[in-house]
């Protein structure tokens, strides 16, 4: 009896199945990249909400005053809406370095953390805070909780625009906010729901109140 012939793949046999290996990468790398979005979206929206929860501590310990987004003083290790709500984020021990601090835990949307680092600053800022909360804007004297008469639709906290790295926002345009979420940003409103809003749909958001 012969012996029988040993089976190989023939060079046109290969070159087919690296065809299709590369047609299957081809479709699958959009999704994959759409589900890696989603999911730093969906964790951006998850630091909102505990910025939020943050936010509404403050006010309680502060007979009823809102966090101010930012005040004119050159001290970044205390004139910012971050560092007067890192004791509810961190611990009541925690002292806001003013660099670092700003990239760390709830403070730091992944997405932000993948673009690059701003020119202006040695630190990278995720969010800004509505800087209306303030009676007069630059300053730290703020306004009461209750002067917000439409909390559903009033904005609080939001994505910030890579270039401009600071934490008051005074435009809901890209100039201060950044719409990194498929066209979008992540809008925090003072009821306490978040969720992703495009630039041309900020007709109906508050932010002077």
């Amino acid at each position: 009896m012969a012996a029988g012939r040993n089976k190989a793949f023939t060079l046109i046999e290969l070159l087919v199945v690296i065809a299709i290996i590369a047609i299957l990468a081809a479709l699958l790398l959009p999704a994959l990249a759409a589900a890696k979005r989603k999911a730093l979206a969906t964790q951006c929206l998850g630091n909102l909400r505990q910025i939020h929860t943050a936010t509404h501590l403050y006010i309680g310990d502060n007979e009823d005053h809102l966090p101010f987004a930012w005040y004119d003083d050159d001290d970044p290790t205390e004139n910012n809406f971050y560092a007067l709500l890192s004791p509810y984020i961190f611990g009541a021990d925690w002292d806001f370095d003013g660099d670092g601090d700003f990239e760390s835990g709830v403070y730091a949307c992944p997405a932000r953390l993948q673009e690059p680092d701003s020119l202006n600053q040695s630190f990278d800022i995720s969010y800004g805070m509505n800087a209306f909360n303030a009676v007069e804007f630059p300053g730290f004297e703020t306004r009461k909780d209750n002067a917000v008469n439409a909390p559903a639709n009033t904005f609080l906290t939001a994505d910030v625009n890579q270039e401009y790295n600071h934490p008051p926002v005074e435009f809901l345009s890209s100039v201060h906010l950044g719409y990194k979420h498929n066209q979008r940003a992540n809008y925090l409103f003072f009821d306490g729901h978040a969720g992703p809003v495009a630039e041309q749909n900020t007709n109906g958001v508050v932010l002077r109140f």
